[in-house]
């Protein structure tokens, strides 16, 4: 039995912690034992760790992006306590799934004798961070080819591309048609509405503003099309829902619905028609179009990052421009009007996140991983 230690910070419920949730629930628990260190910041995120399977421990992470003296003492404090955590609960592995975790992981770890793993899933590693850290993880798994080149790591056998890895597809064959017609109903939408669906934070990077837009566009040629958005952006930097809620009430825009926070993903990637990321800078690989394109929905991504990865133009899915609502909204009326595009690019969808995407192919995947550096 190797004993796995996660170190996640956990400011919000983004991705990258849904996802590790996901790895740690279908961990082979005959093999690993999965431990997490985080902060309590999210309380509900770690109940979710917890009902993953994980023992949770909390341990400081503190902000890094301060340009101050007490930013150093902190982290240095911080991989102090890492360390001790890791020594007394004897892990095997540490696997850092964020840039603020992988800093502390990385100076804990030292003396230990521990091989570290890297998670990278955002662009967001300063570069002189990562030049300086760069030789402590033994191992750094990035989500997308995008992430692997953007850091150079195209010819360092220590890079692994992994992609995201889900299980939506189960849950959503779990989902009972009557209760997505119901869901529908509660929200004010008729069984023949085209609902477009946008699922994430409400910040401004995300680009639920131009959602908006395309959708505000769309609705005019095709007074079926409505929007539902579910996520929320409070107590994030670049929090823009007040915003939205604001300008969706000004403009009168009545098709446009806001759900909030929901926590079943199932249930509302069920309840789209068409789902949208809108992605204004580089998006590393997007849970969320992984999640829609396992409920069978067609996909309207925007061309950055590791989205061109997943979505292909017209094969399995639209691409159109970030931060570009017209070309958004041509393409939520040509999944409109044109029934076989969408459902052939929601079927080739499917069958490549079927391929690449379980949660049980990703696993197995980082699983090799694990033994070999254990």
């Amino acid at each position: 039995m190797k004993r796995i230690l996660f170190v996640d910070h956990t400011p919000f419920v983004g991705g990258a912690q849904l996802v590790i949730a996901d790895h740690i629930r279908h961990l082979d628990r005959t093999r690993f034992t999965p431990l997490m260190a985080c902060t309590p910041t999210v309380p509900a995120l770690v109940e979710r760790y917890r009902a993953a399977g994980a023992e949770v421990f909390f341990t400081p992470l503190p902000r890094l992006r301060v340009r101050s003296p007490v930013a150093v003492v902190r982290l240095l404090g911080a991989a102090r306590s890492l360390r001790r955590l890791i020594r007394r609960e004897r892990a095997d592995i540490v696997v850092a799934n964020t840039s603020r975790a992988a800093y502390v992981a990385s100076l804990a770890v030292k003396g230990t004798g521990v091989p570290l793993v890297w998670w990278v899933r955002d662009f967001l590693f300063g570069d002189l961070a990562f030049r300086l850290m760069s030789g402590a993880p033994a191992k750094i798994v990035c989500v997308s080819q995008a992430i692997r080149d953007f850091y150079g790591g195209a010819a360092d056998p220590r890079f692994e591309v992994v992609y995201v890895g889900n299980d939506l597809y189960r849950r959503a064959a779990e989902v009972a048609d009557e209760r997505v017609r119901a869901e529908r109903e509660r929200w004010g939408f008729a069984p023949d509405d085209f609902v477009v669906g946008f699922m994430g934070r409400l910040v401004e990077e995300k680009g639920v503003e131009d959602v908006v837009a395309a959708v505000e566009e769309a609705h005019r040629r095709h007074p079926r099309v409505k929007l539902l958005v579910v996520g929320t952006g409070s107590g994030q930097a670049f929090n823009v829902e007040a915003r939205v809620r604001q300008a969706v009430a000004v403009r009168k825009l009545s098709f446009v619905r806001f759900a909030g926070h929901q926590t079943d993903e199932a249930l509302y990637y069920r309840l789209f028609d068409a789902f949208v990321l809108a992605t204004r800078t580089a998006e590393p690989y997007a849970t969320s179009v992984v999640q829609a394109m396992m409920a069978g929905k067609p996909v309207v991504g925007t061309e950055t990052g590791g989205t061109p990865e997943l979505v292909r133009d017209r094969e399995r899915g639209m691409l159109v421009p970030p931060s570009a609502p017209p070309e958004m909204a041509a393409a939520l009326r040509a999944l409109l009007e044109d029934p076989e595009l969408a459902a052939r690019v929601a079927e080739a969808g499917r069958a490549c996140v079927m391929e690449h995407n379980r949660e049980e192919v990703t696993t197995a995947q980082v699983e090799r991983l694990y033994d070999e550096l254990a």
